[in-house]
């Protein structure tokens, strides 16, 4: 699923780059030429994808002590509450933000009007939507609980009204936020241990973050101003300029809605079909194969600026395409079959026997990683290209299929009904973005070359593991780590040169 702004977060960080050409291993030369800044995108790429790592470290620990210490009805509450409210989101986010993004990207000079008007209009946006929730929790639509975690989770409306990263992304200034957002992250472990020992505390952990996320906006805003890239006393409420920021952020509101749909459909339906258990176990797996977007967030926040300048340039644009579709192969599809394989050992040793159902769950769930980081490759982009209209046709079909699938199946076959309708939409974008892209000649560029590769090493990995006998279950992390192993040699025999040529970019360009 792909939204003009990733979600929270991808994936994991070997660099692999590819130009132009059906020698996915030859190409970087014309990539190097064309790309402007390859220094800065390989910095910020690994800075933000070293600080996403050990920030999904960090996120790991609290979901596995959060979940020993609750349980999976409780858990089921939290994440149908979070679900819910999610919904809303993009009623208080409207896209605004990335049109903003795109636009300072383009012209650095427009960055402190934008960042008012952003500001100014999410707002009031959430101020309504937040009415909104609180009306909802009055009626106690699943009980006094349920109510009560809307009314606090409610609250993070505002502070993704208030997130001012996509600034800092404009101005590909990254490094220094990454580290503190990581750095806000780590506090929340010890306050969780401290506080949250029982079902009980559902509540007081639904509330920790926000204090958190509240420090790191405050900090962001502290670091614009420093660097003058944004003078805080010149901030103003300000309406000027709605009109023309509505007009280019509806259609990226109506994608982000699409992929809202995506997201959550499952949970909120299994929790009025199934109950908080089924949803414990489910949102478990679905949270956890969405760890991985921590890989294409640091890579979509390196890439966005350089996208956006490339709107005018077609050659330089399906370099950038064919680079940025490789670099996500070649994370998203090793991750996608090592989860598939062994996925159901990793949620018995995180969360412990009392979430074995969700461990199944969660190895099918891993096949839809793979499918997500191609459609990053072949739908995002339209975003910062100005084709944001197109992005939204196809994520809202594809979150139509979602939607019927989950209301048709999900009564019948439980959290498999939601796992089908997830893996059905996500294939859906990767075939509507391959048509459209290539019908529309949008930087088309071949794509069989880029991806055949890891997808053959990928296959051929997850059928060996799947093929060994249940005897050596057991032995899963030398399993998982021998597939890691092979899939890191596939890398290095195929792109080899692309990796060599990255890192001499990344050394010698400014």
């Amino acid at each position: 699923m792909v939204t003009g702004r990733p979600r929270p977060g991808v994936h994991n960080a070997a660099m692999a780059a590819v130009a132009e050409t059906d020698q996915p291993a030859a190409l970087p030369d014309a990539a190097a030429r064309a790309a402007p800044a390859r220094r800065r995108i390989a910095t910020n790429f690994l800075t933000l994808a070293g600080t996403s790592v050990l920030g999904l470290a960090i996120t790991i620990l609290i979901s596995v002590y959060v979940r020993r210490v609750l349980g999976p009805a409780a858990t089921g509450q939290v994440m149908w509450a979070m679900a819910a409210v999610g919904y809303l989101t993009v009623l208080a986010t409207p896209g605004l933000a990335t049109v903003g993004q795109r636009e300072i990207a383009r012209a650095p000079e427009r960055g402190e009007r934008l960042l008012a008007l952003v500001l100014t209009l999410q707002t009031l946006l959430a101020a309504l939507v937040y009415g909104l929730v609180l009306v909802v929790a009055a009626f106690e639509p699943r009980g006094p609980t349920v109510g009560l975690l809307l009314a606090v989770q409610g609250l993070a409306l505002f502070l993704a009204a208030w997130n001012n990263g996509w600034v800092l992304q404009a101005h590909e200034r990254m490094v220094a936020p990454s580290l503190t957002a990581l750095a806000f992250n780590a506090l929340q472990l010890p306050v969780l241990v401290v506080l949250v020992n029982a079902p009980d505390d559902l509540v007081l952990y639904a509330a920790i973050a926000l204090p958190f996320t509240f420090a790191g906006i405050v900090w962001n805003f502290w670091y614009l101003s420093r660097r003058r890239l944004v003078r805080l006393r010149a901030l103003r409420p300000t309406l000027a300029g709605t009109r023309g920021l509505f007009r280019e952020a509806w259609p990226l509101a109506l994608a982000q809605a699409a992929v809202l749909v995506t997201l959550h459909s499952g949970t909120l339906v299994l929790g009025v079909t199934d109950g908080d258990e089924a949803v414990g176990q489910f949102a478990s797996a679905f949270r956890l194969m969405m760890v991985a977007a921590v890989i294409t967030a640091a890579l979509w926040n390196a890439y966005f600026p350089a996208f956006a300048r490339s709107h005018d340039k077609p050659a330089e644009a399906a370099a950038l395409s064919r680079e940025y579709l490789g670099l996500l192969a070649w994370m998203g599809l090793p991750v996608a079959a090592l989860g598939w394989a062994l996925g159901r050992h990793v949620i018995e040793l995180l969360y412990g026997p009392a979430f074995a159902p969700a461990g199944r769950y969660f190895e099918w769930l891993c096949l839809a990683i793979g499918l997500t980081f191609m459609n990053y490759g072949l739908v995002a982009t339209l975003v910062p290209w100005g084709r944001g209209d197109l992005q939204f046709r196809i994520t809202a079909v594809a979150a139509v299929l979602n939607l019927v699938l989950c209301l048709v199946a999900i009564p019948i076959y439980g959290p498999w009904g939601a796992v089908a309708a997830t893996l059905a939409s996500e294939l859906l974008i990767v075939v509507l973005g391959l048509v459209v892209r290539r019908r529309m000649h949008l930087f088309w560029h071949p794509v069989l070359p880029v991806v055949a590769p890891p997808l053959f090493c990928s296959a051929v990995v997850a059928a060996a593991l799947v093929a060994l006998p249940a005897s050596l279950d057991s032995l899963w992390p030398v399993q998982l780590l021998a597939g890691a192993s092979v899939l890191a040699a596939c890398l290095a025999f195929f792109e080899g040169r692309a990796l060599k040529d990255l890192w001499h970019t990344f050394r010698t360009r400014g």
